[in-house]
């Protein structure tokens, strides 16, 4: 807490202070919390300074050139500040002060009669206790002149809530990453091209809204280790410019709404299955979308949006299959004969053995809806309509009726599946095996 004390003072520099004796230094005490003071006594300056921890006690130094054995103050712009004295013989090391309060001190230590010219706002005098200032929790920022100085104390550490909307803001301050209590953060509406990597080691954010901006392009290299993965619930990438669906959202398992709508995403992959038994709201409107990832049965949504995006037909006969969408089969990858080896020979998969590219893809495998045998590129697509009313409790209407990807090895187990016969129930269908 800052204490105020009831002293005929010019000038108060709140801070946080460190003092230590020259003649038997120790690091056992921390940095508290302490206001400095200037003050006009004739024609010198006198400086005070008292703590929270003694705030009824004042220490007095003198200032004068003979008193002071040396000044450390290039990390000034920063707060900081260390001064020497020879009586009493301490070492004072000042930090968290206002860079500004800390120019008229080393001014006034160069040249007290700066000091003494200056007129002093009656606002800065100490003449009363005044009530500790409680700790910001909220900011909303929309213009420059609100935005904290780059030198100076900057964002208040103590931020649960960010908002920097509507400010043609192109590049996301790093100071916004050491936020550590920081829970939602709003830079919807600016012109953002990118987010940097250490957004993702935030430790407690859990919302995270940067939509009507001009992302493009998302860090690639994020892994499930990363805080923000673990933390994340609702996020916004609405009205950008990803043309594909978000790497990193395959390891968020906690999220509950997600938005995606007003890109040009044309897939998205069956890893959403991740988050099936928490996510509760999702929006897709007007990306390009032709299918929806068959992990989407498995989902209890309360909203669901899908309007303006170019689904086709679904393909009710094996000759609209065969005409449509079958080609040449392609030879098995390298991914695909270690998947069917750790299969072959009843290995358990864990990261611990298996690369975390190939747990990726091992999470990715589709099975057959006739046979429920597992199939990877020698598979034949289709689609098949999609009831909303068993997917979400609330949904948007469009013109044509959305339709989900199935997987078929063959033409006899497609013509079993168009015939109704032993059809796997989509629940199970979709379900993975523990290889």
């Amino acid at each position: 807490l800052l204490y105020t004390i009831k002293f005929e003072a010019e000038m108060n520099i709140p801070c946080k202070s460190k003092i230590v004796s020259t003649l038997a230094p120790t690091s056992k005490f921390q940095p508290t919390k302490s206001v400095i003071m200037l003050s006009k006594s004739g024609d010198d300056v006198d400086f005070h300074i008292t703590s929270a921890k003694s705030p009824n006690s004042k220490t007095p130094y003198s200032i004068s050139s003979r008193n002071i054995v040396s000044i450390h103050s290039k990390l000034m712009s920063e707060g900081k500040m260390s001064l020497t004295f020879k009586s009493p013989p301490q070492l004072m090391m000042i930090s968290e002060a206002n860079p500004k309060h800390l120019g008229i001190l080393l001014n006034s230590i160069k040249d007290p009669s700066s000091f003494l010219k200056m007129n002093i706002n009656p606002s800065q005098k100490l003449n009363a206790i005044t009530k500790p200032k409680a700790d910001v929790k909220s900011m909303t920022i929309t213009s420059l002149k609100q935005y904290p100085p780059i030198t100076g104390v900057g964002f208040p550490k103590t931020l649960n809530h960010l908002n920097i909307t509507g400010m043609n803001y192109r590049h996301v301050d790093t100071r916004i990453c050491a936020l550590n209590q920081l829970h939602t953060l709003d830079l919807s509406s600016n012109k953002l091209k990118k987010l940097p990597k250490r957004l993702w080691e935030m430790q407690n954010l859990f919302s995270l809204n940067v939509s009507k901006n001009d992302i493009s392009d998302l860090p690639e290299d994020i892994v499930p280790h990363h805080r923000l993965c673990q933390t994340l619930k609702h996020c916004n990438l609405s009205h950008n410019k990803l043309d594909e669906y978000p790497y990193f959202l395959r390891f968020c398992s906690s999220l509950v709404e997600l938005y995606l709508s007003g890109n040009k995403i044309n897939l998205v992959p069956n890893h959403l299955r991740e988050c099936s038994k928490t996510l509760r709201i999702l929006h897709l409107e007007n990306c390009n979308l032709k299918n929806l990832p068959s992990c989407l049965s498995e989902f209890t949504l309360n909203d669901l949006k899908l309007s303006e995006n170019p689904f086709p037909k679904p393909l009710r006969n094996v000759n609209e299959l065969y005409k449509e969408r079958c080609h040449t089969i392609p030879a098995p990858s390298l991914q695909e004969l270690c998947v069917k080896s750790l299969i072959r020979h009843g290995i358990t998969v864990s990261s611990e053995i298996v690369p975390q590219h190939l747990m990726n893809y091992i999470k990715s495998i589709q099975y057959c809806k006739g046979c429920f045998k597992m199939v990877l590129q020698s598979s034949m697509v289709y689609y098949y309509p999609v009831d909303l009313k068993s997917l979400a409790r609330s949904f948007s209407r469009h013109e044509h009726a959305p339709v989900m990807t199935g997987f078929v090895c063959s033409k006899k187990c497609f013509t079993r599946v168009s015939e109704g016969k032993n059809v796997v129930p989509a629940s199970l269908f979709f379900h993975q095996k523990n290889p």
